[in-house]
């Protein structure tokens, strides 16, 4: 074990990304913004501690990851939660891991190098969206209940108190932003990072 720190960000495919935007922004546009979005995370975990993937079984994403010069997993189950699972088998080889959703848009070097610290302390980190979702999830033990998907922030939290996990619930907009939809867009646009500047959208 060379390096310290696993981070899955999983991602279906490029083929009608970030939909509940359509209104707004064509399919082009969507695209370059879940790039947009994916290529920050990467710059700001990108560090020789930290081992990174795109969690997929999309040939596209395969091509991206290797334009981000990071990893790839190949995973070969079906839906979000399945493809976590299986990843988790690689916790096991790290002292920390992290599921970091691709539409957080305000991580910043400061705050990934930050988290990693706070992960340090704690068996497990979590993150709450506005629609109680699970947008980011870390930890220092071995885990691998995910539950993805409605009220999953829920379905985590009821497991990790029933089998007698200590963790830590993250309130910082970083890691509980999501550009999901309309709203969250309009938002956005009001406060915009500086890698969201550059994009040509």
């Amino acid at each position: 074990m060379n390096r310290k720190n696993i981070i899955g960000i999983p991602i279906k495919n490029l083929e009608n990304p970030m939909s509940r935007l359509a209104k707004t922004l064509d399919k082009k546009q969507r695209i370059a913004l879940q790039i947009g979005l994916i290529r920050n995370i990467v710059e700001c975990f990108r560090d020789n501690d930290n081992v990174i993937f795109l969690i997929s079984n999309n040939l596209e994403i395969k091509k991206l990851a290797k334009q981000l010069e990071i990893n790839f997993y190949n995973t070969s189950s079906i839906g979000l939660n399945e493809e976590v699972i299986e990843f988790s088998n690689n916790f096991k080889n790290y002292k920390r891991w992290m599921i970091c959703h691709s539409d957080l848009p305000y991580i910043t070097k400061f705050f990934a190098k930050t988290i990693i610290q706070e992960i340090q302390g704690n068996d497990i980190l979590i993150a709450k969206s506005k629609d109680f979702g699970t947008p980011f999830m870390a930890g220092s033990v071995n885990f691998s209940e995910f539950k993805f998907g409605v009220n999953s922030f829920k379905k985590h939290t009821k497991y990790l108190m029933e089998n007698n996990y200590e963790y830590k619930q993250i309130f910082s907009t970083e890691f509980t932003f999501e550009l999901d939809e309309e709203s969250d867009y309009q938002r956005f646009l009001l406060n915009q990072p500086r890698w969201f500047k550059k994009l040509t959208i």
